[in-house]
């Protein structure tokens, strides 16, 4: 009989998970080459993941996107809308690249999926998760699984 309730636990939380809101953490690159490729992230992802999504986006991010001047702006603007959750970064002061930013946020939780279009990015996110990683291809966002 215990073992019975310890199996239905079991399946439950794991459909929770299933079930629940997928987490995309996007790099700059990814909201760039979305644009310049003419795909609506919101719908594009939609198509993609097919179950409820939460796009966030670090404060790393949009500092870098503000750096690289106004070719990056209409990504900036694009990432500060109101649908999109601003992270707050957990890392130490010493990191100063927003790859660094997105990747220590996936070391702390896991079960975030990367929206990304580097492939070095990419290589160090597998070696640590294996959660897909949404990426673009001839116009279209792919999940990559590892």
């Amino acid at each position: 009989m215990n073992s019975k309730k310890k199996h239905i636990h079991k399946i439950s939380i794991q459909n929770y998970f299933n079930n629940s809101p997928k987490i995309i953490l996007v790099d700059t690159n990814f909201a760039y080459f979305a644009l310049k490729n003419k795909i609506d992230l919101f719908l594009g992802i939609a198509k993609c993941i097919s179950s409820e999504f939460i796009i966030c986006i670090s404060k790393c991010v949009l500092l870098e996107l503000e750096k690289l001047g106004p070719k990056f702006r209409l990504a900036l603007r694009l990432l500060r809308q109101k649908k999109i959750i601003q992270l707050v970064c957990l890392h130490p002061p010493t990191i100063i690249y927003a790859d660094d930013c997105l990747f220590n946020s996936i070391k702390i939780k896991k079960n975030i999926i990367l929206a990304t279009c580097d492939k070095d990015l990419r290589k160090r996110v597998w070696k640590i998760s294996a959660m897909p990683i949404l990426s673009i291809k001839k116009k279209n966002f792919v999940l990559l699984n590892k």
